[in-house]
């Protein structure tokens, strides 16, 4: 009997622990497909608000502006604040001061939800601004660009405004959050894609957000980067910088 009490006992929480380590498969998939649905909510609510944008001034928002002397103001994720939220904190911003002035920091100090993959750690410069996981389409958000959905000649369907980054992350407020697209996703810090869910989500000109495979084929992507209008270098260059990271702040 004791022997038999025994088996009983320990047999018990061995058939948990096997249950668990079953079911966790199942459970990190479910929470992996969580967040890429949260991103996705958070890439229709960009598109959202950059149609919002066209609609109010005729144009897409300038993908950062850039004074002639060089001073690098503000970029378009910025514009499209009133646009994303009902925060009161863009109103409180001084747009004639440029992104790093002290006057606003307070403002982009802010890590904004929607600006955020879930599935990415990071979400903060270690000097304390609040990171994008999502940076633009370079032909249609570049320097001081004003670039209408009529002048996207493979139709709004067929070209993309946006998408997941695989790292190399940028603070929202910075004037250059632009990257070119490339023919490969999830091939490193600089590519487009999450590795976790082996590709990348991709906001439309229409709105829709489409799922790309990292196996996608290059001339898929090719199109998509190539699709006009196609900016040149000097409306696109923007400074090499790789902004230190880190978790909260």
């Amino acid at each position: 009997m004791r022997w038999q009490s025994l088996f009983r006992f320990s047999i018990i929480p061995c058939l948990l622990l096997l249950s668990v380590a079953l079911l966790m498969p199942y459970v990190n998939q479910a929470r992996l497909a969580a967040r890429k649905s949260t991103s996705k909510n958070n890439m229709k609510q960009i598109g959202l608000a950059l149609h919002n944008y066209h609609e109010t001034h005729g144009f897409l928002p300038p993908g950062g502006v850039i004074r002639e002397d060089g001073t690098a103001m503000n970029g378009w994720l910025t514009m499209i604040r009133p646009y994303m939220d009902a925060s009161p904190d863009y109103n409180r911003l001084d747009l004639n001061e440029s992104w790093e002035s002290p006057r606003n920091v307070d403002i982009f100090e802010i890590a904004l939800p929607y600006y955020l993959n879930p599935n990415v750690r990071e979400n903060y410069t270690t000097t304390g601004y609040g990171l994008t996981h999502y940076l633009g389409n370079p032909n249609l958000l570049y320097r001081n660009s004003s670039v209408q959905f009529e002048q996207m000649q493979n139709g709004l369907a067929h070209t993309w405004m946006s998408g997941e980054i695989g790292g190399n992350y940028h603070p929202w407020s910075y004037p250059f959050n632009w990257r070119s697209l490339g023919v490969k996703l999830c091939v490193g810090p600089e590519s487009f894609g999450e590795p976790d869910w082996k590709g990348g989500q991709l906001l439309m000109a229409d709105g829709r957000v489409s799922f790309f495979s990292e196996e996608t084929s290059p001339e898929i992507l090719r199109r998509l980067a190539n699709a006009p209008p196609v900016a040149t270098k000097t409306q696109t260059a923007a400074p090499q910088i790789i902004f230190e990271t880190c978790v909260s702040y």
